[in-house]
């Protein structure tokens, strides 16, 4: 990691997350070493080197002296045009005033410059790397992390917009031309704002009209209203005018004036909405049945892998005295490829039950992974992966004990964080940029965990000591674990705010757990953490019932069928 510009940590070269705060770490990690710079300019301290595995990639930064890691900070990297190449030479990059600029706007911000070796995939992926480095070390907010190009670095930026624009709250691009692939960006809804000249002596406006244009209808087959296309996608082409008044003949070197106009730079590191792609659908009024045709096996179907992974004995687990080899089926969708990153979901089965009940194995597939299958196939369900975990313990009757399994249900949580989901996704393709404890808060939006009778026992231990890893839980017909208050304070103690995360239940009126699930899940709703809604933006909790419906497979894979058909699906 790059130096902190204070006395005092001049010569920590790395900073390590520690939860939520940073603190120096005693060297670099192995391949991981950094190389800082020793001279300043315009505030920034030039040439700093992350040697990632990649290559070399170089950058100015700035860090506020009052940065000590405690608490989070904005983010923004900014990639100078063709001048500012590393090859031009060190510092080049500081003729720009987009770095400089930016301090203005807020005093908790870090900002690199960065000196990349190309405008290509080469320069793209580095400054996504460069990123991920300050993400995964600095205490930043993830609410806040913004891009900008100018000229060739906007070149590079549209290969980063390709590639993850998950990783950014919004993006500027000035002065350049966007003819790259639309639709990954259009999915993460990343707000961008296009500035140029309409007569931009290098690019000419004609890209970046066609590339708002592109973009503009993407969102209308979204359902999105004009005033919400308005809200994350801007084009403003600028006349002669704008450029003479500030000193500038030529529209694509006054591309340095945008820096200067507080309307610009203003709505980069202002309020922005969230994005689509991190919230999940709206829920019905009433519970999707399953179509009958769906218990049928697909034209497209996903597969199922066995994932062996070693953990060890749930009542002994801290001292680490009894190793064991367990297994888990993992669902890839129909298409799956690592150049694609997945959301996850984690599906616990009841009592009397192991880890093929859900979904069956390849070669007795059950009821369920066709249903998924079909959901996917018709568009009611993004593609995800499914983990399908077992809490037996040393036997795989453990479940068969109600009073072993309620043991083992609130142990698990160990298993799973420092065991099974490194196992997973560490092998898949997910949002987890690394498998440690930071890796995976750092993904937690992209994580759910859900189950039916003590599998619903199961999700609620895991909301109550997971909750820094998952962000949605789908717990049906079993539970809660507490009474509301017990289950409010649960939440307040985490650390998290009510609207980082979400609760789909689920139960049917003629089950036996029935009465008592909606009663706690009631419970719930009259503390003020919980409120009763039908969207992540309006609260954070839902419960829908079933008339009739007992307690059997054929509920339970209705319920996880509704909230798969919910999560993600904004």
């Amino acid at each position: 990691m790059f130096v902190k510009i204070t006395a005092a940590l001049l010569a920590a070269l790395i900073l390590t997350a520690c939860g939520s705060a940073a603190v120096p770490a005693a060297e670099p990690a192995e391949g991981q070493a950094i190389t800082t710079g020793i001279e300043f300019q315009r505030g920034f301290l030039n040439d700093n080197v992350y040697h990632s595995e990649l290559g070399d990639i170089h950058c100015s930064s700035y860090i506020p002296e009052s940065y000590d890691g405690s608490e989070p900070y904005a983010l923004f990297v900014t990639l100078p045009g063709w001048e500012g190449l590393y090859f031009q030479g060190v510092g080049a990059n500081m003729a720009e005033d987009f770095g400089p600029e930016a301090i203005r706007y807020n005093g908790r911000m870090i900002v690199l410059s960065a000196q990349l070796d190309d405008w290509g995939e080469t320069g793209a992926n580095h400054a996504i790397a460069l990123t991920e480095h300050f993400l995964e070390h600095y205490n930043i907010d993830r609410h806040k992390v913004y891009l900008h190009g100018m000229s060739g670095g906007g070149e590079t930026d549209l290969l980063v917009m390709g590639k993850r624009p998950d990783l950014y709250t919004a993006y500027l691009m000035t002065s350049s031309k966007w003819d790259g692939d639309l639709n990954v960006l259009a999915e993460a809804s990343t707000p961008v704002y296009m500035a140029i000249g309409e007569e931009d002596s290098y690019y000419g406006s004609g890209s970046l009209k066609s590339a708002y244009a592109g973009l503009h209808k993407l969102y209308e087959g979204q359902g999105l209203t004009e005033e919400e296309i308005g809200q994350i996608l801007v084009l403003d082409v600028k006349p002669g005018s704008c450029f003479t008044q500030r000193g500038f003949r030529d529209q694509h070197a006054g591309g340095q004036a945008f820096t200067h106009e507080e309307e610009i730079m203003g709505w980069l590191f202002g309020e922005h909405p969230a994005k689509r792609a991190d919230l999940s659908g709206t829920i019905p009024e009433e519970l999707e049945h399953v179509p009958e045709s769906y218990e049928r096996p697909a034209e497209h179907p996903g597969t199922l892998e066995k994932l062996e992974y070693q953990t060890w004995e749930s009542f002994s687990y801290e001292e680490h005295s009894q190793k064991l080899t367990k297994t888990a089926w993992v669902y890839l969708p129909y298409g799956y490829t690592a150049q694609r990153r997945y959301n996850v979901m984690y599906l616990s089965h009841g009592g009397w039950s192991d880890e093929t009940t859900l979904t069956g194995t390849p070669d007795s597939p059950h009821a369920f992974k066709h249903i998924v299958d079909h959901a996917i196939e018709d568009g009611k369900i993004k593609p995800l992966i499914l983990v399908l975990p077992t809490y037996n313990n040393t036997s795989s009757s453990d479940s068969g004990s109600y009073s072993l399994a309620l043991r083992l249900t609130d142990n698990f949580h160990h298993e799973l964080v420092s065991d099974l989901i490194p196992a997973v996704e560490s092998k898949y393709s997910t949002y987890a940029e690394s498998t440690g404890p930071e890796g995976i808060a750092a993904s937690r939006d992209h994580r759910a965990f859900g189950g039916f009778s003590m599998g619903a026992v199961n999700t609620w231990h895991t909301f109550e000591h997971c909750l820094d890893y998952f962000r949605n839980f789908a717990p049906s017909s079993g539970g809660p674990t507490g009474d509301g208050t017990y289950m409010a304070d649960i939440a307040r103690k985490s650390g998290h705010t009510p609207e980082n995360f979400f609760l789909y239940t689920a139960s049917g009126t003629e089950d036996f757990a029935y009465s008592g699930f909606k009663s706690g899940i009631m419970e719930m709703e009259k503390t003020d953490v919980f409120t009763f809604a039908g969207s992540e933006r309006e609260g954070n909790l839902t419960f829908r019932e079933r008339e009739g419906h007992v307690h059997d497979g054929r509920a339970a894979n209705e319920y996880a069928y509704n909230a798969l058909h919910f999560f993600w699906n904004g």
